[in-house]
């Protein structure tokens, strides 16, 4: 991967967001959250990114963003859901 890749990652996952930057529209929610489902909850329950702290889901979202193999726009839509979650404007999608 490339060093752009794992930047954009440690964006996404809020670490160097502003706030609100993080704001999806409906269908990005839409989107997000098949995504969260397909990816994520395919290998592992789900996890609460209102559990960890900033440094830890951060970690956690390089980590399994490389190991999902999601592409560069995936993982920044992801990172922007789980930011939405962790900022408490929108719920975990279960389906």
């Amino acid at each position: 991967m490339n060093c752009h890749f794992f930047i954009s990652l440690a964006v996404l996952a809020g670490t160097i967001f502003p706030a609100g930057a993080a704001e999806l529209s409906p269908a990005e929610l839409k989107e997000a959250g098949k995504l969260y489902v397909a990816k994520c909850a395919k290998c592992h329950e789900f996890h609460d990114p209102m559990a960890y702290s900033d440094a830890v889901w951060s970690d956690w979202m390089v980590k399994m963003a490389k190991k999902s193999k999601l592409k560069e726009k995936q993982a920044d839509l992801m990172g922007r859901y789980t930011d939405e979650i962790r900022a408490g404007r929108a719920a975990v999608s279960r389906k």
